[in-house]
């Protein structure tokens, strides 16, 4: 959305509609885990797998809207590098959990973690110059006030990237 700043409605459209079917995922499982009387791995873990990864998708559909609501009419390069920071570990939670149904694969999950605490200490690094140029350099404290909750919310993306994988590096503990 961000990388290609045209037709935002749209986009902003799409998000949302992912958003909902995140929840819906996340209602279905929760709904399942009720009625399950055996759940591969603890039923806590779960719950907080799924959570934690509505809370991204909350996240992300929260600073899309406000970039619309908002109001913010084009990306600054620092909107598309926190948002270039998502990708990274999404990719690597989606790796790491295709191969969670098979202990045997545990020391690769552990290696995925791993590497997705590093990008989210990346995009922490990332964030913090941001926050430091808007206010370095942003006139219009409305603008400022504005653009800092957007990059919150997606640095509080990748904060909830960490905490998939910290119930994850927990499943495999729990099981080794």
């Amino acid at each position: 959305m961000v990388a290609d700043y045209t037709d935002l409605e749209a986009k902003v459209a799409r998000i949302k509609e992912i958003e909902t079917n995140g929840d819906k995922i996340t209602h279905e499982t929760l709904e399942a885990l009720n009625k399950t009387f055996i759940t591969p791995i603890d039923r806590e873990d779960i719950h907080a797998i799924i959570s934690n990864l509505d809370d991204i998708l909350d996240l992300i559909d929260a600073a899309a809207h406000r970039l619309l609501g908002y109001r913010i009419t084009e990306a600054t390069p620092d909107l598309v590098a926190h948002a270039d920071q998502l990708i990274p570990p999404i990719e690597t939670i989606k790796a790491a959990l295709k191969l969670l149904g098979n202990m045997k694969n545990s020391e690769k999950v552990i290696e995925l973690c791993r590497e997705v605490h590093r990008l989210e200490h990346e995009a922490d690094v990332v964030h913090h110059a941001a926050i430091t140029r808007l206010f370095d350099h942003e006139k219009d404290p409305i603008r400022i006030m504005k653009l800092k909750e957007i990059y919150e919310n997606l640095e509080e993306s990748t904060d909830c990237c960490e905490d998939v994988v910290d119930v994850i590096e927990s499943v495999i503990l729990k099981n080794s």
